[in-house]
């Protein structure tokens, strides 16, 4: 059972997967209206110590959960956004990188490539038998990758480049020293929950990103 929010939590909250569940494509999502309202009042409570942490960019955050602009860490953190509003970026990707994922975004049917500025993403969900070219694409440009910097990260049905340095781990390190987050019990060095499957250093566990929704909404009602 997972412990109660109080005054002194802060609320680090993933986006894909585990606030809401996963679709098609990233625009394809469903935020439910009463999940924006029990954030809202969450964040009232806690001061502003309630932030969205994703690979989303913050742009796309902010679509999503309008009118609810909390703080946030958007591109695996490459940009965040403090309570006070102020934002932080890291350097956009260079072109020659992005040439490399425009190319193939504009040559293989079905994928969609995201743009966040300081990382891009190419999803291929729509296009899975495309995944052997994609490889040999990444394989075939590592010297570049390597000379500019750029990390190449596999994930679920989708290929993304990001700047040396760029993490969410750093980010949110950063955030957490900023008041009003700083001194509260949070994921890192608090209470870690997974959604769907256990991961290490996990304590609570969600089957769904229903029953996170269920359980924000309900401590939203208790306060």
């Amino acid at each position: 059972m997972m412990p109660p929010v109080s005054e002194n939590t802060a609320l680090l909250l993933d986006i894909d997967g585990t606030l809401l569940d996963m679709a098609r494509t990233p625009d394809q999502v469903k935020v439910p209206r009463d999940l924006v309202g029990a954030l809202e009042n969450l964040a009232l409570r806690l001061s502003g110590a309630l932030a969205f942490v994703s690979g989303r960019s913050l742009e796309s955050i902010d679509r999503l959960f309008a009118p609810f602009r909390p703080a946030a860490i958007g591109a695996h953190g490459g940009e965040m956004r403090a309570v006070d509003g102020s934002v932080s970026s890291r350097q956009p990707l260079p072109d020659s990188v992005r040439q490399v994922f425009e190319g193939l975004a504009g040559n293989i049917p079905g994928l969609l490539l995201e743009d966040k500025k300081s990382a891009l993403a190419l999803h291929y969900r729509l296009a899975p038998e495309a995944l052997p070219v994609l490889q040999s694409a990444m394989e075939k440009q590592a010297r570049l990758f390597e000379a500019e910097q750029v990390h190449i990260l596999h994930g679920k049905s989708v290929i993304e480049a990001r700047g040396h340095g760029v993490d969410k781990g750093s980010a949110v390190t950063a955030l957490l020293r900023q008041k009003p987050f700083a001194g509260r019990t949070v994921q890192l060095g608090g209470h870690g929950f997974a959604v769907g499957r256990k991961f290490s250093g996990a304590e609570y566990q969600f089957e769904t990103p229903r029953a996170v929704r269920d359980w924000l909404i309900a401590e939203a009602k208790a306060g």
